[in-house]
């Protein structure tokens, strides 16, 4: 009987390693499951948040130096005193913007709107009657966006209108550049 008994407790014993060794593999894959659950939550939030930040930045408006005022993207400065053209161009360097270059109609009536009763410089010339207009960061002048009236070579804003006067006259001038 003491023979049996060490067959049946070596079987017991068998048994006892075989539900270890299962019960083992099976915290494991447990442990691994929890896992990738936990890393997948983690790429899934994290994913979430950088989306939530990319949307926050595309929808937050336009954050322009102090005295400047924010359109489309872009920041205007209105001056406040006189120069001539050539002087205008200079201070709007100096406060690394160019004189204004404007390309829609939103932002000639915004110019419009916004520069009161005096007249203003604008970012747009030509060397000599006979050639084209062109904006001072380089882009050429579409005709179609405004008329530009008066013979001379350097365009300004008065009461509602785009005109032309020589580099001499003194105004005050709008500067844009980019946030």
């Amino acid at each position: 009987m003491a023979v049996a008994l060490s067959v049946e407790e070596k079987h017991n014993e068998d048994n006892d390693s075989v539900r270890e060794s299962l019960l083992t593999r099976c915290k494991v894959r447990v442990a691994a499951r929890k896992l990738y659950v936990f890393f997948g939550a983690i790429i899934v939030i994290g994913s979430l948040v950088l989306i939530s930040v990319i949307i926050w930045l595309s929808q937050r408006p336009c954050s322009c130096p102090r005295l400047w005022i924010g359109f489309e993207g872009k920041c205007f400065y209105f001056s406040d005193m006189e120069k001539n053209q050539t002087s205008s161009r200079a201070d709007c360097h100096e406060r690394g913007a160019n004189l204004a270059v404007i390309q829609s109609r939103d932002e000639l009536v915004f110019v419009l709107r916004y520069k009161g009763s005096h007249d203003h410089w604008i970012g747009l010339s030509r060397q000599n009657p006979r050639q084209r207009w062109e904006w001072d960061d380089g882009t050429e002048f579409d005709s179609s966006l405004f008329l530009i009236r008066g013979d001379e070579d350097f365009a300004f804003l008065n009461n509602q209108r785009v005109t032309s006067a020589r580099s001499s006259g003194e105004r005050h001038w709008i500067c844009t550049r980019q946030p």
